[in-house]
């Protein structure tokens, strides 16, 4: 797993997982690129669609919607996916303060995706 994070912005962040992803898949491995960022940037860079009306990782994180529900293959990249983000994700630190084990959700979010890529591969 690689994660790609600052606190300062603008400094190419999106740009950098982005073209890692990208790489990483045209030798072969398997990426999933997960936004997390309301502005939806590295969806859009991916063509991978982001309206607010398209199930993403704010659902999966706040309303428990599987990852499997949410990855989109990345066209014309077999083996680049994206977990969307919408503007909905704004909201998402507000909301999950009152969630229980909230620092631990995108982690078991992953896990469990994980085994449905082994089960389905």
């Amino acid at each position: 797993m690689i994660a790609v994070a600052n606190q300062k912005g603008g400094v190419g962040k999106t740009t950098t997982s982005v073209n890692i992803a990208a790489a990483l898949s045209m030798h072969g491995q398997r990426v999933l690129v997960v936004d997390l960022d309301p502005q939806g940037n590295a969806s859009t860079a991916l063509a991978t669609e982001h309206r607010g009306d398209v199930p993403d990782v704010y659902q999966v994180l706040v309303d428990d919607l599987p990852m499997a529900d949410i990855v989109k293959q990345v066209p014309d990249m077999p083996n680049l996916y994206c977990a969307p983000a919408t503007i909905d994700l704004a909201g998402a630190e507000i909301e999950l303060v009152s969630l229980v084990a909230r620092e631990a959700r995108l982690r078991r979010a992953l896990a469990a995706y994980e085994g449905w890529i082994s089960t389905t591969s």
